[in-house]
């Protein structure tokens, strides 16, 4: 599975504004000098705001933020000590930026975790081989692949039992007991158990299981694939 999104390093820089007044009239009044005389309604400019004032008031970040969009200038984080204002910039949908929480220390810890899960997925996504069995399984007989799929090229008689985390395919008659899926790890939908003759005593797939007395008869002795969907089994003739 392909990721969805990538986290990366950037070296661009944001333009801090420094608000050193707490009149959101007057601020609002010197940010327009600063906006340009022909703004393009979609255009807005990406900035950090430093107060630089008693800013107790609680309802004076938002009022700012909201001057400030309004002016096509938008605030995406906060530089500040105080922590009365950590509050107002959860609220305001703000960053906060100070010297306690260093940004760039905390996107390294993301860094990591991205470089993690896609070793993980990488892992998870590399299925080791099947196990391959070259000969018939005998009545009294267990054979088991762990971890991975498994594939008799033989018979699996009356008595014999094959188990697999994965799926099982034999290649012979299938008279005996199968049991696929045995780790419960993969998607239960994905699992099947295939058999060149198909007349088996016990099929299970992560854990359902059917006896032979309760199989479509139209399938037995042939070519089949079994899978359990929607919380029953399902046949198809290969």
């Amino acid at each position: 599975m392909s990721a969805i999104i990538h986290l990366q390093k950037s070296d661009f820089s944001l333009p801090v504004i420094q608000v050193l007044h707490c009149d959101i009239a007057k601020i609002s009044d010197e940010l327009k000098r600063y906006v340009p005389i022909e703004t393009h309604e979609f255009f807005s400019v990406p900035c950090v705001l430093s107060i630089e004032t008693d800013a107790s008031e609680p309802a004076f970040l938002a009022q700012l933020v909201e001057v400030l969009r309004q002016l096509n200038f938008l605030p995406i984080g906060l530089k500040t000590e105080d922590e009365s204002l950590f509050e107002q910039a959860h609220y305001a949908g703000l960053a906060i930026f100070n010297e306690k929480m260093n940004q760039l220390d905390l996107f390294e810890v993301a860094l990591s975790n991205q470089s993690n899960v896609e070793n993980l997925r990488s892992s998870s996504e590399q299925t080791p081989p099947p196990y391959t069995y070259h000969q018939n399984v005998y009545a009294g007989e267990q054979l088991y692949a762990e971890g991975c799929d498994l594939i008799v090229l033989g018979d699996v008689e009356l008595g014999a039992e094959v188990i697999a985390d994965g799926n099982i395919y034999i290649g012979g008659s299938l008279n005996g007991k199968a049991y696929a899926g045995n780790s419960g790890f993969m998607n239960i939908d994905e699992i099947t158990i295939r058999a060149y003759v198909f007349e088996p005593e016990l099929i299970s797939i992560a854990g359902f299981y059917q006896l032979k007395e309760d199989l479509p008869e139209q399938y037995i002795g042939l070519s089949v694939k079994t899978r359990f969907v929607s919380q029953k089994f399902e046949y198809s003739l290969e």
